[in-house]
Formats: structure tokens, sequence, C-alpha cells
């Protein structure tokens, strides 16, 4: 009789020949070793199977033609067998005690539906960034809705937890693991252990939040109902706002003037004691 691993690890992957050996070795060299690796390889056209040749008997391997990260990881969550679920993206990497320490923080904390870590960066040349973005534990929705402070892979979640709030929103564009974590925050407390135990790579060539396009979903996922009745309504209005009137100064510098001043209006209509929305309001209004 098989016994399941206590941890399921999902890597998901498209063409990423370079960096996918550092997230494995990484996992490899982890001191918690009750764990299986699940590899999506999302349709990738480069040498990824051969790059895996030599960790063919530490992984499970499973190809799909290319439908997305979101789909990628929801399908590694389907083909795994643990009780937690690790998530690792491709460029990223972990120090050697990260698992260790969040199966510790589990079993302490039973009633945690996720636990994350702190993080440090690295960008395509090499410069290091030990210390990012702090985080808190317990129930932090409210904390999450100010600032998302979880990378994906950081983050470590039950399965009964999934099995509650559903898994990545594969409609979403971007901003799915954003999506999730409020959903996770919304029904159970979650964990945060700030030491730096996960690394990511700071690509500039990734899709942005800050770009258009972000921004849109990322007022897609704030806006949805649960957040409306959950959130304190000054709260709710501030972060909304915020939203619009970035939203509407990258309209405005397409020179799209009618949809950025539309957007800095209905900043200003939500907040209006917002000075900097004032102040571009009145600049740009009758240009």
């Amino acid at each position: 009789m098989q016994v399941s691993p206590r941890v399921s690890i999902i890597i998901p992957t498209f063409n990423r020949r370079d960096y996918l050996p550092i997230a494995l070795d990484s996992v490899l060299a982890q001191t918690y070793t009750d764990y299986e690796i699940v590899i999506i390889d999302d349709g990738s056209t480069d040498d990824t199977l051969d790059i895996l040749a030599p960790y063919e008997k530490s992984i499970r391997y499973f190809y799909q033609e290319n439908r997305g990260i979101a789909a990628a990881r929801n399908r590694g969550i389907e083909e795994s067998r643990g009780a937690y679920i690790a998530l690792l993206d491709s460029d990223d990497y972990w120090l050697p005690r990260k698992l260790a320490s969040q199966a510790e923080g589990m079993e302490k904390n039973p009633q945690w539906g996720m636990v994350a870590t702190r993080c440090s960066s690295i960008s395509p040349d090499g410069r290091f960034r030990r210390y990012n973005r702090r985080g808190k534990s317990g129930w932090i929705l409210t904390d999450l809705f100010k600032s998302n402070f979880i990378r994906t892979s950081s983050a470590l979640i039950t399965r009964e937890c999934l099995e509650q709030v559903g898994l990545f929103d594969t409609s979403l564009p971007e901003c799915e693991e954003y999506d999730l974590w409020l959903r996770i925050a919304h029904r159970y407390p979650i964990g945060f252990i700030n030491q730096p135990l996960t690394v990511y790579t700071d690509n500039p060539h990734g899709v942005s939040i800050d770009s258009l396009a972000g921004r849109h979903v990322r007022i897609q996922v704030l806006e949805k109902e649960y957040l409306r009745k959950c959130i304190p309504p000054a709260l709710y209005r501030r972060r909304m706002a915020r939203n619009y009137h970035y939203l509407g100064r990258h309209y405005l510098r397409r020179d799209r003037r009618v949809e950025g001043k539309t957007y800095l209006r209905k900043s200003l209509q939500l907040n209006p004691l917002d000075l900097k929305n004032l102040w571009h309001y009145m600049l740009n209004r009758f240009r």
C-alpha cells in the first residue's frame, strides 16, 4: 500500500529551462523530506523534458497543451496526493528550512488554512534583495485587502482549505493568486513566517499588476460581492478609489482622456478628501 506524502509541491513551468533546475535543487535541499514534486509542463517548446531527465526519479511529470499558469497549478493540485499543497513557480526557489518551518507552523496551528513566508528577491542581472514585504498572521482579510503581501511561491495551503474555497480562477488572466488568498482569508486564519525563506525572480518582462490590464483585473477581484460585505465601508471606498485613481492616470498617459477623467471622477466620488486625486482631476478636467 502506497503511503501519500504529507506535502505536494506543485511546480508549473513553461519554457523555463534555465531556471527550473534551480527550483528543483532547492526542493531537494529541504530539511523536510515528506513530500512529492509534481511538475506541470504547460506546453513548453524548449528542451524542458531533457532538463528534467536527471530528476526523473524524484518527480511526477505531467504535460498539457498551454492553458496558462492558473490552469497548470490547478492541474498539479488535482494530480497531487498530499494533505498540504506547496506552490513553487519554476523561476523561484526556497531556502532549506522553508518547508520545515511551515510544517511546524501548521502542526502548532491546525486552524490555519494557509501559511506563507517572507521573501527575498533576485533580479535577472543578479541583484539580490534580502528583505521584502513583511506579513501578518491570523484573520487577515482586511490586511490583505489593503495590500497583497503573499508571494505565490511562499504559500503552503491545506487540501481541506482548497476543497472549501476552490482552486485558482482560470477566468482571470492575472491576479489569480491574490483572488485565492482573499477567498482563503475570508474563510480561514492564515499564518505568516516573517523570515525570508522564499526567493522570487523579479522578472521585468512579466505581467505587472500595475499595468493597465493588471489594474482592471485587480478591480474585478476587489469588486466581488463578499468583499463589499466584509470589508469596512470606509476602507473599501479608499482602496477602490486608489485603484480607480491609478487606472485613470494610466489612461491619461495613453492620451485616452475620456476614460482617464471617468476613472478619476469615480475615485473622487468614493474619496473626496484625496487631494492627489483632486489635483489630477482638476488639472485634466477641461483638457
